[in-house]
């Protein structure tokens, strides 16, 4: 690798690490908290406010091989390009939204830009500039920027809700995200020079390579495709399912705001650190012990969460669920690094992506669902227990596999 293009990838890697700080942290985490002033505002149920989350997600699902296809065609810069004006724009629209459907419908846009933006343009970025034995590494520093961002933001704008209101909050943030995304997906994002060629000489081309250079439909027929797949459904469900769902579970425990907050605070700073580490422990061991230390702490936090009642347990739960964040920023794009030819990397990844995010759109449904029922949340944790057992099983089978 010559001098030039080894001291751009780490530019790449900043430059990512930044996205995901502020726009994605903005979009994907900060939107909770406006949540509360917007209902009250605007005089929405919960639950009307709530399938937001659920449609953007849905958008993202779909839109997701959409984004890996493009990528293996158009100039990058164009895709993160319009994604940015879409992203920060569409947040921007949200301040002057008066009805439901307007949020319905501003989401979608928001989604579509979140997608051709953050996760698939910059996962792909990482795998064509940086070297097998770093991927896992760069990838979780660049992820640990979500925690950093949700930390930052969140201090930010809450003080920002204290003097002025919601509206303001999103015209201020949306306009953030396109001050900072524009920018560098104009002036800093590039696939390396080789890669681009590569494409174009495949795209080019009608015969299929005899060694790594299959095709899209080709890849989808192996059986690790599928077991990938299906375990990033379940992880997404158990994952999600938690996740937004613990600090209700808490407040049904009956323990104070502040013990909640807490235990948020900690486990932001417990992610954090688990997406450096986690990247750390992908490149310095084999994947399948990662994977059969990931899955037993993840089965372990399920354990302390149903024992939550008790606040050591609770404190247990969330410093070993912490530590498997990484799980979900890290692995489906690792994985697919790890597992398939970087030739389709974008186009694959855009696929599994779209399994992921379904289980992370039907998980606090669910949750939400058993938790109203004469079960209770417990029931739930039970379900989550068994079900990460089985994704974890599918991805050291993928791995076997392979």
């Amino acid at each position: 690798m010559d001098k030039s293009k080894n001291n751009y990838k780490y530019i790449i890697a900043v430059s990512s690490f930044i996205l995901m700080a502020v726009a994605f942290s903005i979009v994907n985490s900060v939107n909770t908290i406006l949540t509360a002033p917007v209902i009250n505002a605007r005089n929405f149920s919960i639950g009307e406010f709530s399938l937001l989350f659920t449609i953007t997600a849905i958008t993202v699902a779909i839109c997701s091989p959409l984004v890996g296809s493009l990528l293996n065609k158009v100039n990058i810069k164009i895709i993160m390009s319009l994604s940015s004006i879409l992203a920060g724009g569409g947040y921007m629209l949200y301040g002057l939204a008066n009805n439901i459907l307007s949020f319905y419908l501003i989401g979608v846009i928001v989604a579509i830009g979140m997608c051709g933006l953050t996760t698939i343009p910059i996962s792909t970025m990482i795998s064509d500039w940086f070297e097998p034995e770093k991927k896992g590494s760069i990838m979780g520093i660049v992820f640990a920027g979500i925690g950093t961002g949700t930390f930052f933001w969140m201090q930010i704008v809450s003080k920002f809700l204290e003097r002025y209101n919601y509206r303001l909050a999103y015209f201020f943030l949306g306009a953030i995200v396109v001050i900072v995304s524009l920018p560098i997906s104009l002036f800093i994002a590039k696939i390396p020079d080789d890669v681009m060629a590569k494409l174009k000489d495949s795209n080019n081309k009608s015969d299929k390579s005899k060694d790594k250079s299959y095709t899209f439909k080709d890849i989808s027929k192996a059986p690790s495709f599928w077991t990938f797949s299906i375990g990033l459904l379940l992880m997404g469900i158990s994952f999600a399912g938690i996740k937004q769902h613990i600090q209700p579970y808490l407040s049904v425990l009956g323990y104070s705001i502040s013990f909640n907050a807490n235990i948020g605070s900690t486990l932001a700073v417990t992610g954090l650190v688990a997406n450096i580490v986690g990247g750390i422990l992908f490149d310095k061991f084999k994947t399948k012990i990662v994977l059969y230390f990931m899955g037993t702490v993840s089965c372990i936090s399920v354990i302390f969460l149903i024992l939550a009642g008790n606040p050591i347990f609770a404190y247990l739960f969330t410093i070993f669920y912490g530590l498997t964040m990484c799980m979900s920023s890290i692995w489906p794009s690792y994985g697919v690094s790890r597992l398939f030819s970087n030739e389709n990397y974008s186009v694959i990844f855009g696929f599994v992506n779209m399994f992921f995010i379904l289980g992370t759109s039907i998980g606090p449904f669910l949750s939400g669902v058993i938790a109203d029922t004469s079960f209770g949340y417990q029931a739930s944790w039970v379900i989550y227990f068994f079900t990460t057992i089985i994704a974890y099983f599918l991805f050291i089978r993928s791995v076997n596999n392979h």
